[in-house]
């Protein structure tokens, strides 16, 4: 999957905006929990700790988007505010051959009455549990698969974008889930960033999260991230106000490399996308 809202998916009418961002997605082959909030807590003058604090922030973050694009799984778990209201998402998600298995609780809609929005993906299709059709679970409806332009996973994004921020520093070290990490954070204008041509990330990256940003109407975002001392991606945030209201998202990362055994749901319990759309029209008759 990837990535933590990338997909949107239009089908028998329905608008359906997913953060199906890799959820912590390549993050060297390091296995991590990235789970927890940032604190100040832990053993100041040990040398784990001095060696994050001493970490050079683009160098840093350059190496851990690179480690981070070589994996190929992992799970994530995020917040995010925006117009349509605060939701909290939970997914899983492989790179190649794409897969994700997420949740996203939120805002009650016609959709969605409980809140919960339940999408699977499995190559070129994806299975959304809803009550479209009268005795089965889910729906099934075709998507394109993952190709090499497809932007990268969204903790890859945050931080090469980061490297980009003209104000960048090093905010200190902290813990989150479990294990120190250096926290990294700047101000990124998003027509200076959309202008960028230096080497720190792919075009396609940099208009990805432009596009992404110019969405929510930010003129400037606030982002963040939290590297631990091998080098993975614990923990991004971005932030901003912009002309559709406040925008935060944050997202932890944990599992890379995990056998995530993503399925699709059973077939005895999943509409095809033709029953799917005949059930939408009798309902809207």
């Amino acid at each position: 999957m990837k990535a933590i809202r990338k997909t949107v998916v239009a089908a028998t009418g329905v608008a359906l905006a997913l953060s199906l961002a890799a959820c912590g997605g390549g993050d060297g082959g390091d296995t991590s929990d990235g789970s927890g909030a940032g604190d100040s807590a832990g053993r100041k003058g040990d040398g784990a700790d001095k060696a994050l604090k001493s970490a050079d922030p683009v160098t840093a973050l350059k190496a851990a988007a690179a480690k981070g694009a070589r994996q190929n799984t992992y799970r994530a778990k995020g917040t995010l505010k925006d117009e349509q209201g605060d939701s909290v998402t939970e997914g899983a998600f492989q790179v190649k051959p794409h897969a994700s298995d997420m949740k996203e609780t939120g805002p009650k809609t016609a959709e969605a009455p409980d809140g919960v929005t339940h999408v699977i993906a499995v190559g070129d299709k994806m299975y959304l549990n809803s009550p479209m059709v009268p005795g089965k679970k889910w729906w099934a409806f075709g998507v394109g698969g993952a190709k090499d332009t497809d932007p990268s996973e969204p903790f890859v994004r945050m931080a090469t974008t980061l490297t980009t921020a003209k104000d960048l520093r090093h905010a200190g070290v902290e813990t989150v889930g479990g294990r120190r990490v250096a926290h990294y954070q700047g101000t990124v204008v998003v027509s200076e960033f959309a202008a960028y041509k230096g080497d720190a990330m792919k075009e396609n990256d940099r208009d990805f999260t432009v596009n992404a940003w110019k969405e929510k109407g930010l003129e400037k975002v606030a982002l963040d991230v939290w590297v631990d001392k091998d080098g993975v991606i614990a923990k991004t945030r971005e932030a901003g106000k912009g002309s559709k209201g406040e925008y935060a998202a944050a997202d932890e990362y944990s599992d890379f490399g995990a056998d995530l055994k993503i399925q699709p749901p059973p077939a005895a319990e999943t509409a095809t996308e033709k029953e799917a759309m005949e059930a939408q029209a009798k309902k809207n008759k």
